[in-house]
């Protein structure tokens, strides 16, 4: 079952309230008081500026999702990284990459590949330029750097569409 099955996201746009779920990788494409499937007006509402409601055995809570660094970072996996397949963003595809590396994937060179193509930042690059070395003695410090640099472009709401799949860039 998808996280947005079991939580629903409520939004305050202009004075009103709307419960919306249905996660499709760009927006949540379903708005529970208007029954739209157009949910393109909330495609930047997330992170901090959502709710959520909850129902367990004490009722219904609505509560901000005001998270905790750790959790920050979980809930933009959540919304940047899909299950399996190329990312929607250019910074989920980002984090897939770092994710393959991480986990010792069989396309890390793809990987490698990708990140040497869309990170800017030469510290970074060098960082990258040990893991390409093959030396992991770095790599917790590559994926703290890239995960804040990605983090701010969530809060900010900075999304570019990704059309690449580094798996295809492997040798």
């Amino acid at each position: 079952m998808h996280w947005q099955d079991t939580q629903i996201a409520v939004v305050e746009h202009g004075g009103r309230f709307f419960a919306l779920n249905g996660w499709n990788d760009e927006y949540f494409d379903r708005c529970w008081e208007c029954s739209s499937k157009d949910g393109k007006k909330f495609d930047s509402i997330v992170g901090d500026e959502t709710y959520r409601i909850w129902h367990d055995e004490n009722g219904v809570r609505l509560e901000p999702n005001c998270f905790g660094a750790k959790e920050s970072t979980e809930y933009m996996y959540k919304v940047l990284v899909p299950y399996s397949g190329a990312a929607n963003s250019l910074s989920g595809e980002i984090l897939r990459a770092v994710l393959c590396i991480e986990n010792k994937e069989s396309r890390i060179d793809g990987a490698i590949k990708f990140l040497e193509n869309h990170i800017d930042d030469s510290a970074t690059l060098e960082l990258l330029e040990f893991i390409k070395n093959g030396d992991g003695s770095k790599f917790a410090e590559l994926k703290s750097r890239i995960e804040s640099d990605i983090y701010s472009k969530f809060l900010a709401n900075e999304f570019i569409d990704n059309y690449e799949d580094f798996e295809d860039l492997a040798d």
